[in-house]
């Protein structure tokens, strides 16, 4: 994969010239949406497997100055334990490189230790490697798939990158006990300046990157509602998404569904497309959290291996 594989948003001409807009009011910073800076730091006990992820999908979004989203390359991430911590090691041939470290949060989860540097390919600089000084970011594993996400800048260029990887049914899960302070709580509201990307798993292996825009999230008898423009995510056709209404990290709540537009991406220049125009996802999960002032959410789902075997999403909204 290389810079044909570029894959510019269809919105991208009305959005290239729109400012970044702040998260509103009612979502991330109301007075019980964080945790005062003097909290008490909770223990943590991150459970994750150690070692190589290959195959892994990779894509930038950038929103300033003006908006391109672009797939990578494939490449790997390994994770190591360093203190009380992990970092990840990306190794994704001349388009990611470098390594960063994570604090963990919760059981699944960890959160970026800000104002690191990676190496990364983007559109908006030609398609030559920046590098970008990220200022938050989250890794997850949910399901069999671990999740990468962070955002930061290169120069005037505003970056998002999305890493999707497969977690190898070789790999042992190895825990790390540390303290933390407590996360951000989720609350309803409409977050904004929000990016995103997608991944499919075969036969046809490509990272798919979404829009940007805002979601909204409404709360409504112990659920979690989070609903999107068509010009955040344009294949992702789900109307919604419901999650468990936990006060920090909420996980998708069971038996949902989502049609998948171009399930294994646009159709051939020659000749009909074998694949077909959707498909639905079925045994989804997924997680929604706060880390820092960002909003993190990722999706999974399993579709027919005709239709591209298992489709990731990844959203992150960040204020600016």
């Amino acid at each position: 994969m290389d810079g044909a594989r570029l894959s510019c948003i269809v919105a991208a001409a009305c959005l290239a010239c729109g400012a970044r807009t702040p998260l509103s009011s009612g979502s991330l910073q109301d007075s019980d949406s964080g945790a005062s800076s003097d909290a008490s730091p909770l223990a943590v006990t991150l459970s994750i497997p150690l070692g190589t992820y290959a195959g892994c999908t990779s894509a930038t979004v950038t929103t300033r100055p003006n908006f391109v989203g672009s797939t990578g390359r494939d490449g790997s991430i390994t994770l190591s334990r360093e203190g009380d911590g992990v970092v990840a090691a990306l190794a994704f041939p001349s388009y990611a490189s470098g390594s960063v470290a994570f604090a963990p949060t919760a059981g699944d989860s960890a959160a970026f230790r800000a104002s690191q540097t990676f190496d990364v390919q983007t559109a908006n600089a030609g398609f030559r490697v920046v590098t970008v000084t990220a200022t938050s970011g989250t890794l997850s594993i949910v399901g069999a798939t671990l999740f990468i996400s962070t955002h930061g800048s290169a120069g005037a260029d505003d970056v998002s990158t999305f890493i999707h990887c497969r977690v190898p049914s070789g790999l042992r899960p190895t825990s790390i006990v540390t303290s933390a302070p407590p996360p951000g709580r989720l609350t309803a509201g409409v977050y904004r300046s929000c990016t995103a990307a997608s991944s499919t798993d075969g036969p046809v292996r490509a990272g798919v990157t979404g829009g940007s825009g805002s979601l909204t999230v409404t709360r409504s008898a112990g659920v979690l509602r989070l609903t999107w423009p068509d010009s955040l995510i344009p294949e992702w056709a789900c109307g919604g998404l419901d999650f468990g209404a936990a006060p920090v990290t909420a996980t998708l709540t069971p038996g949902q569904s989502c049609v998948i537009q171009r399930p294994c991406g646009p159709p051939p220049s020659l000749g009909p497309s074998p694949y077909p125009a959707t498909a639905t996802l079925t045994n989804m999960q997924g997680s929604m959290r706060v880390n820092g002032n960002a909003l993190f959410i990722d999706v999974l789902g399993d579709a027919t291996a005709q239709a591209c075997g298992i489709h990731d999403l990844s959203i992150l909204c960040t204020s600016p």
